[in-house]
């Protein structure tokens, strides 16, 4: 990685000695005894400044030129052949000295054809450019600056002289400069400092084919006609590359709009307005810099995604808690048990004597807890309740009852939908059935929400499913709706119709769905149906005619086809549902046409890549044991532009959250998603919300200002 630093000459040829003992200090500590030597190495650290393997000087042609060239040349052939970098000087041929406008033009033309070339060296080579500012007369440092705003450089070095009456700098000869200077120079003479002003990042419009201009390149602007000569001599006929740069600078706003519109041109799906807007190296870091590669970087990474404004549209309120989580909301029923107790405690024993609750026996199967048998005298979540009580200091062995040899990640993929439902049995319907749970439940979800930054939160529940003695569906839809409504966030309701709930079952929905709605009913957070469960037990054309009640309304509609199951369920949930977002959505990538025609209708894919994987099984970057398994597709569905959301499914009983499915997805992306693809997708969350359009727009502004900030003022770590 060849590091070259490019420097003007004048008329002091101690200059150059000055910053190659500041960049190669191995070579020649010359500041080993300077009061701030402590200060110099660690500005080295934090610059990471290494040492350079080309000098390249630039001055002008004349008599006093040359007197300083010959101690430079005596000082460089001291340090030996194992010196450690190459030396060229270049001479602006025929330039005397800066006396009019045409010498400063020729000068100028000079610094920004060998800053041209170096610049583009060190990006092949992957190497550092360092530009100084000292040497020669202001007019060059002014020169080499302007350079540096145009071509980039990784930093501007320059050197703070205080001078002294004895001016021992300037008497000392090639020898002084090969080795520390004494101590006593640094306490009674002159202090000789090196500082880094600044790092510079190239000008895109400059390096980029932009709007028919093409991009500016050395090879236009030679710098020598003898690439062998020593010194080389540059001839300057014509200032053609600042004649080039001042015209890009004139045109600067119209290739802004134009570099703006190229960048969405080559975007086949729409990112937040404002990033086509921010400076382009900025553009071109949020585009490389990939994530969900290396574990090293797991912690970084989620740290920066959890600041991230994030919408979550596909979240099942029987699948949010975790383990930990089922223990507070049993803690709070507690009280709710107490009539029930000593009976409860006789059934659990009873669990307990048979064994059911022993982990070790659970190495292969996870405990299905809605195949117990409960006292029929006792409400089931009262059993639930006081089981996991029991187990409530003991949460690693819920764990393990729960998930059995699935406990590990490597294990947890691939399993099976109907496995993987099995996973939830403890909470949904079998805890959610009594007006306690259900509000701990809610309270748990919002303060996730809240934790991770999701400002839209769209919640599925099936309230009918909740209904018990004394509480009915209706009832149980206002209190999730009401929890809902006083959290502050922006929050949807969507009531879950099941494929293999009988007609009737699906009828009480409808009709629980009338009532919500009728004069508004005060629910104003339910929005919209979904129609889940396993695909294999009723396809959408199968209950089409069951569900034109529910469309009567003018609901929104999402429906779960693709998981499993072949494209055709997510054309039949297009054609005969009008769904205008699907869940999952795996298998669309099988049907080219009709790929398209979502892109035609914008219809957005809710993806959940914990649960995708944990129940069909994809490649995860993480872990070597699914090597074998196949890609996901969402990598290529967001490249065909289709608007790709990430979300939760059952974050409980997925063991995962808000932010790490963004990472997830990474994770199973091959070669990882970069941030520009990330934000992306928060985007198509934002586009793709069940809520009226004045409020949708309101939260992508709002989501853009924090993006935007974010990446501003705390930049990618």
């Amino acid at each position: 990685m060849p590091n070259i630093l490019v420097t003007t000459l004048g008329l002091t040829w101690q200059i150059v000695p000055e910053l190659i003992g500041f960049t190669n200090p191995d070579l020649i500590d010359l500041y080993r005894y300077h009061p701030d030597a402590t200060a110099l190495q660690k500005l080295r650290r934090t610059w990471n400044i290494g040492p350079v393997e080309h000098l390249w000087v630039i001055t002008t042609e004349n008599d006093d030129t040359t007197k300083m060239i010959g101690p430079l040349l005596q000082w460089y052939d001291l340090l030996g052949s194992a010196n450690g970098f190459k030396l060229q000087i270049i001479q602006v041929s025929g330039l005397k000295d800066l006396n009019s406008e045409k010498d400063c033009l020729d000068m100028k033309e000079a610094i920004f054809r060998v800053v041209l070339h170096a610049s583009e060296q060190t990006a092949v080579d992957d190497g550092k450019l360092l530009l100084s500012l000292a040497g020669g007369r202001k007019t060059m440092s002014s020169d080499m600056q302007t350079a540096a705003s145009l071509f980039g450089c990784h930093a501007l070095l320059h050197v703070i002289d205080q001078p002294s009456p004895e001016q021992w700098l300037k008497r000392a000869g090639p020898e002084e400069f090969t080795r520390p200077f004494p101590k006593f120079w640094f306490t009674a003479c002159a202090v000789v400092t090196p500082i880094v002003v600044g790092s510079v990042p190239p000008n895109v419009f400059l390096r980029k084919d932009i709007a028919g201009f093409s991009a500016i390149r050395g090879i236009d602007f030679p710098m020598s006609s003898d690439e062998n000569a020593f010194p080389h001599s540059l001839r300057i006929t014509a200032h053609s590359l600042v004649n080039a740069v001042e015209d890009r600078i004139k045109r600067s706003a119209y290739l802004t709009v134009n570099y703006s519109h190229q960048l969405m041109e080559a975007d086949r799906g729409t990112n937040f307005l404002a990033l086509y807007h921010l400076p382009p190296q900025t553009i071109e870091t949020l585009q490389k810099i990939r994530i969900g590669v290396h574990r090293d970087s797991e912690k970084k990474e989620i740290d920066w995604l959890r600041k991230l404004p994030k919408t979550e549209l596909h979240c099942h309120l029987g699948g949010v808690l975790d383990v930990k989580d089922l223990i507070r909301v049993a803690e709070v029923c507690s009280r709710e048990i107490a009539p029930y107790r000593s009976e409860l405690t006789a059934w659990v024993a009873q669990i307990e004597r048979l064994g059911l609750l022993s982990p070790a026996l659970n190495d292969r199967q996870p405990v299905d807890f809605k195949a117990l048998s409960f006292p029929l005298s006792i409400p089931r979540q009262w059993c639930m309740v006081a089981l996991i009580l029991h187990l409530a200091k003991t949460p690693d062995c819920i764990e393990s009852l729960i998930y059995g040899n699935w406990l590990k990640s490597k294990s947890f993929h691939g399993i099976g939908f109907s496995d993987y439902e099995r996973l939830g049995n403890i909470q949904g319907s079998s805890l959610l059935r009594h007006p306690v749970p259900i509000r701990e439940t809610c309270a748990i979800l919002i303060e996730k929400a809240r934790a991770h930054n999701v400002c839209c939160l769209e919640v599925r529940c099936s309230p009918t499913k909740y209904a018990s003695k004394g509480l009915s569906g209706e009832r149980v839809a206002r209190i999730i709706a009401g929890e809902l409504q006083a959290s502050g966030l922006e929050t949807t309701m969507i009531l879950t119709v099941s494929r293999h709930g009988s007609p009737d079952e699906i009828d009480q929905m409808i009709s629980l769905a009338g009532t919500l709605l009728k004069n508004n009913g005060g629910v104003t957070v339910f929005r919209g149906f979904d129609l889940a469960g396993n695909e294999q037990a009723r396809r959408p054309s199968e209950v089409r005619t069951l569900l034109l009640p529910l469309m009567e309304y003018c609901l929104h509609v999402t429906i779960h086809a693709g998981e499993g199951t072949p494209a055709d369920s997510i054309w039949e949930a297009v054609y005969h549902l009008n769904a205008e977002r699907i869940g999952h959505g795996l298998t669309l990538k099988d049907r080219p046409e009709l790929l398209k025609r979502f892109l035609d209708r914008n219809i957005a894919i809710e993806m959940c890549p914990s649960s995708n994987m944990q129940i069909v099984g994809f490649r995860d970057n993480f872990l070597p044991e699914t090597r074998m398994n196949p890609e996901y597709p969402l990598k290529y569905y967001l490249d065909a532009g289709i608007r790709v959301t990430v979300n939760t499914d059952n974050p409980g009983i997925s063991r995962t959250d808000f932010t790490r499915e963004l990472h997830r997805a990474a994770r199973l992306t091959p070669g990882g998603l970069s941030l520009w693809d990330i934000l992306r997708i928060v985007r198509n969350g934002f586009k793709s919300a069940f809520v009226d359009r004045s409020i949708r727009n309101e939260l992508l502004r709002k989501a853009e200002r924090r993006i935007i900030d974010l990446i501003l003022k705390d930049p990618w770590p």
